[in-house]
């Protein structure tokens, strides 16, 4: 029967749908009869077809990893970290130690974890693993595996070693290189006795063996199918098991039929992007089960990505850090959040996510901020500053130079994005307005990547990730910087041409300062960001918004501002944690994981 889940789902949707658009009802009536396969069954929306639902290898390039599920339910990492939160959650393996300077991380793996056909985990899963990736460049992230990691090693089953090209206490952070999890996925550990003497390009794991709480029933274009492993070994060492008995990950076609399934309890959850502000009002109004991260306005969760207009740092007269400022003064980032993301977000003073586990960093900083008010609408502090750099407003309302040279801007617009043309468009909206003289530049594709790491340009919105503390401000170091016409590393990596070594040297030592020595980082933190707001590489604009509104007519305890003990994504491979709760790393006291709605309500 389950083989026929995914079938008999968009059957019943189709029929729901022409109810609603018939009747248009509300969420179900207190009372009414629950089906009860519907009642222990989580449904999560995608934004696409599966292109090759027999082809499930997660190393493989375009097969994806998070519309399929495969990283958040079937395969798991050693850490997962909490974002929100700032916990680092051990969870397939236990610990880990550098050696003295940090060119060696020995990890122990937990004991008693095994594969969902039985096997134990081991070291040696480990090793080969690396080992596959090192002689496979062709595998996702094999380059930054080989960058990182000379060699892995295992003493026993339980404990391997990763020897390092260089000295790097940060590792155990960099998710392209170390099964840990933090944004979205992570280097992936394969089973040996499945993979061995496979070709890892080629393979297709169609029924993939990995340590997750589920295993998968049914795959097709529309949709996969996972049950609950009831052998999973969560469930002994841990003591806990996913509540949801199947989990589908189902393309149900365009926006409005994911609205309308959500309105129906049809759908527990949708992936970012799919549904707009206007669609998720409607379902709302229809539906008092589903909620966003906040109740009201902006609704949305921030995205670990904010939104920051680059400004091309080699060109003059933007070269000069007077200027930046005169543009980031000109921008009314409230005016942006309604015009082009109707209220779903906030403005930014910088480029890292407002998340709680990054706010001992932004408290540390408070005095700066005050000093360098990198947000605020300011028309007369930018005419203040242009004037001073020998710039007057001509006849047509334009700044000019004394030689009535205008102050002339080629913004690059990403065609292919809706979001970042509708930015695009108010931005420039508004610097025209303020008497600067902005040309928008729609680009797509390789055109686009190829003008904006040469530099040929003067503005571009850029998203800013991962959105970590050091790692954000790396993007900044000098070490990236080529000359105009030359291909810069990638788009946030210094395509801006940024250069200042005052700021390298502080970076440079918070990368060989241990993450972990807070009093440390916080310090060099505040001394990086003395430089960078005043000379302002970048003009931050917006957090970014992720609207993931989730259904609480089945499953309940999803993570929310009122209660944010996690990241509410289900298309990361932390939804793992979302389901499952974690154990606390300091008290070991159970957190969070989703509950059944019955059940929860029988407890009380």
């Amino acid at each position: 029967m389950q083989k026929f889940r995914i079938r008999t789902m968009l059957f019943v949707l189709a029929l729901t749908m022409l109810v609603l658009a018939a009747c248009q009802p509300t969420g179900a009536v207190p009372g009414a009869p629950v089906d009860a396969a519907r009642a222990q069954t989580l449904n999560i929306a995608i934004p696409g077809r599966i292109a090759d639902p027999t082809n499930l290898n997660l190393y493989a390039p375009g097969v994806s990893r998070s519309n399929t599920g495969l990283h958040q339910v079937i395969y798991e990492y050693f850490f997962y970290q909490n974002l929100q939160t700032g916990e680092y959650i051990p969870w397939l393996a236990e610990s880990y130690e550098y050696n003295d300077d940090f060119t060696a991380i020995t990890v122990h793996l937990r004991d008693g974890v095994t594969w969902s056909d039985g096997e134990p985990f081991t070291s040696a899963d480990v090793v080969f693993t690396y080992n596959l990736l090192a002689s496979n460049p062709a595998m996702t992230w094999a380059a930054e595996v080989v960058k990182n990691v000379a060699s892995v090693e295992a003493a026993d089953d339980l404990t391997v070693t990763f020897n390092l090209t260089s000295s790097n206490p940060r590792y155990h952070l960099n998710r392209e290189a170390f099964p840990a999890v933090g944004i979205w996925g992570g280097i992936t550990i394969l089973p040996q006795h499945i993979w061995e003497g496979e070709d890892p390009l080629t393979f297709k794991s169609s029924n993939p063996i990995g340590t997750g709480p589920y295993v998968l029933d049914n795959a097709t274009e529309t949709g996969l199918t996972y049950v609950r492993d009831e052998d999973y070994w969560g469930n002994t060492v841990f003591g806990h098991m996913p509540a949801p008995q199947t989990i589908n990950f189902l393309y149900l076609g365009p926006e409005t039929n994911v609205a309308l399934a959500l309105a129906a309890d049809e759908l527990d959850t949708p992936n970012i992007g799919i549904l707009s502000l206007g669609s998720f009002q409607e379902v709302v109004r229809r539906n008092p089960n589903v909620a966003a991260w906040t109740p009201d306005a902006p609704y949305a969760w921030l995205d670990p990505c904010p939104r920051g207009l680059m400004v091309q740092n080699a060109t003059p007269p933007w070269d000069q850090k007077e200027m930046r400022w005169a543009l980031a003064k000109s921008i009314d980032r409230d005016a942006l959040v309604n015009l082009a993301y109707e209220g779903t977000t906030v403005p930014s003073w910088g480029i890292w996510p407002f998340y709680d586990g990054l706010q001992p960093y932004f408290d540390a900083i408070s005095d700066l901020l005050e000093e360098y008010p990198s947000s605020t609408f300011d028309t007369a502090g930018a005419d203040e500053i242009l004037t001073a750099q020998g710039y007057t407003k001509n006849a047509d309302g334009k700044w000019a130079s004394a030689d009535g040279a205008t102050l002339d801007l080629t913004f690059i617009g990403n065609a292919d994005g809706v979001e970042d043309m509708k930015v695009t468009t108010v931005v420039a909206d508004q610097l025209n307005a303020a008497g600067f003289n902005v040309e928008v530049l729609p680009m797509s594709g390789g055109v686009r990547e190829d003008a904006i790491l040469r530099g040929d340009w003067t503005l571009s919105v850029q998203a800013f990730c991962p959105g970590y503390i050091y790692e954000n401000l790396e993007l900044f170091h000098s070490k990236y910087y080529v000359p105009l016409g030359e291909k810069a590393p990638w788009y946030e990596r210094n395509s801006f041409r940024y250069q200042n070594p005052e700021f390298d040297a502080i970076v440079d030592q918070m990368g060989t300062t241990a993450p972990d020595d807070q009093a440390a980082m916080t310090e060099l933190y505040h001394q990086a960001m003395a430089i960078w707001l005043d000379d302002l590489p970048v003009v931050p604009l917006v957090q970014a918004p992720a609207l993931v509104p989730f259904n609480n007519r089945f499953w309940t305890g999803w993570p929310s501002a009122a209660d944010p003990w996690n990241m509410p994504v289900s298309w990361w491979a932390t939804f793992n944690l979302v389901l499952n709760g974690y154990p606390d790393p300091d008290t070991g006291d159970w957190v969070g994981g989703v509950q059944s709605a019955s059940q929860a309500t029988a407890v009380k």
